[in-house]
């Protein structure tokens, strides 16, 4: 009875490499984000509260409830200056913009593999050493900002790898499916990563303890994923024959060359269409991941364990919502029910629009906590059916520049990140209600403008220029603009 582990062979029970390949996208994603949110619960506790005193412009917005700190007295706690402090929320995409077109380059040119791993070996060195440098050197505020821009500068890449890995191994007709399940970890990430902060600060009583318990978590993902995934079938050393065959004749590979036709890519509205979708979506996802728990502390004055609980529970939701939304995705357009492209826009279009309405009825909910949190948790659940639209959506248009396109389209549209971040900073370090009112209707504004640019330019056909590597038989490596 044959028994290969690493092969996935287990007797007469056999898992496709792709399925695999499809999981540890899944788990790099929550590795990923777990190194992402984790500064976002444990601020809440670094930093020491304000006070009138202090803060002439100061806020109590629901002065029914009282917030009460966890941390024991052995804890350094901070006190920055509240521009500073909005700063190293959002410095994070400041580099995380930069490394998204040679990330996803450099995966298109030699492979994901080795650009994913280094990116997640990377980012466990600076979390593991972000709490003992922001306590040591004397500007801790400065140094967080450094740390959260290097820490974005390393996850840049990650999204356009693993459209590249997708790219490779998974065939038109399942890649809605299969992609939102790799995709969702960034999901699952968001929920494990504040929900299991939280309880870690709380149990121990130190905010800095979660960054080592990621840190190590995500270092014992690379060991792993060292051995089992590969950047194509071709490269892989454990796959069986028959489903290396099946996966070359089911996937066209890469032509010999790789050229970039960036003029005709720039040229056609789809890309831009893509942006468009993007931007809304990181307008409001990364504007909610970022500010969420500040916005449970400062407003409904949350515990960092309730806090963290129902900042992670919404995030829980739209994982399975968006699984359940892009199975059925695959069997509504693989039967012809709807078009790729209505498939695609219906599900792009929700995921932004409804997000946005539900975000501004909290608003308007104000102090009424139950009433707040069924509210925003409707609105991230929304979020779901996102990876069944624009995410996957790029695969549609190309078979050899998906993991190029997705660094571009990804790398503009986390300005977004930089963006909403700041207009919050902007508008609500006075902790009151009408001025987050303010930044949810900013964001309904921007969602219903991104969302008409998508369905009215968008496509689902693969695009001429996706053509030209495969008529081009020079080996060399050329890059044409």
């Amino acid at each position: 009875m044959p028994f290969k582990p690493l092969s996935c062979v287990f007797g007469k029970y056999f898992i496709p490499q792709r399925y695999i390949l499809v999981f540890m996208m899944q788990l790099a994603l929550l590795n990923c984000y777990h190194l992402r949110v984790v500064y976002n619960i444990a601020i809440t506790e670094m930093l020491k509260e304000p006070t009138p005193n202090s803060t002439e412009e100061f806020v109590d917005a629901c002065p029914e409830f009282t917030y009460e700190s966890v941390v024991s007295e052995s804890s350094v706690q901070f006190e920055w200056d509240p521009l500073w402090e909005s700063f190293t929320l959002y410095a994070f995409y400041i580099g995380y913009i930069v490394t998204h077109v040679p990330g996803g380059w450099l995966a298109d040119k030699i492979g994901a593999r080795h650009v994913m791993g280094t990116c997640v070996v990377v980012s466990c060195l600076i979390t593991a050493v972000f709490p003992i440098l922001v306590t040591v050197v004397e500007r801790g505020d400065v140094t967080a900002v450094a740390l959260r821009m290097i820490l974005g500068f390393a996850q840049g890449p990650i999204l356009p790898t693993v459209s590249a890995f997708i790219q490779c191994w998974v065939p038109k007709e399942h890649r809605a499916f299969l992609g939102g399940v790799a995709f969702g970890g960034s999901n699952i990430g968001t929920v494990t990563g504040c929900g299991l902060t939280g309880v870690i600060i709380h149990e121990t009583g130190h905010w800095y303890m979660p960054f080592y318990v990621w840190a190590a978590m995500a270092l014992l993902w690379y060991i792993f994923y060292s051995f089992m995934v590969f950047s194509g079938p071709d490269s892989h050393p454990f796959i069986t024959e028959a489903e290396r065959d099946q996966v070359l004749e089911e996937v066209p590979p890469h032509g010999k060359s790789f050229h970039v036709p960036w003029r005709a890519i720039f040229r056609g509205m789809p890309f831009w269409a893509l942006l468009a979708g993007q931007f809304g979506h990181n307008f409001i996802f990364f504007t909610l991941v970022t500010y969420l728990p500040k916005y449970l502390k400062d407003i409904l004055k949350m515990s960092v364990r309730s806090n963290a609980l129902f900042t992670s529970i919404p995030f829980f939701l739209l994982w399975m919502f968006s699984i359940i939304v892009c199975y059925f995705s695959d069997i509504v357009t693989n039967h012809k029910w709807l078009s790729l492209a209505t498939a695609r826009k219906i599900c792009t279009t929700f995921s932004i629009i409804v997000p946005s309405a539900f975000l501004l009825l909290t608003g308007y909910l104000g102090c009424h906590r139950v009433g707040a949190i069924i509210s925003y948790t409707a609105g991230i659940c929304c979020i779901g059916p996102f990876y069944a639209g624009m995410k996957i959506n790029v695969n549609d248009l190309t078979i050899h520049y998906a993991g190029t396109i997705m660094a571009v389209v990804n790398g503009l549209g986390a300005t977004a990140g930089i963006l909403g971040p700041y207009i919050v900073g902007c508008l609500t370090h006075t902790r009151s209600i009408d001025s987050w009112l303010i930044v949810f209707w900013i964001t309904m504004g921007v969602s219903i403008i991104c969302s008409l640019f998508y369905c009215v330019f968008a496509s689902a056909e693969r695009q001429h220029w996706d053509y030209a590597d495969e008529l081009h038989h020079s080996t060399s490596f050329t890059i044409h603009f």
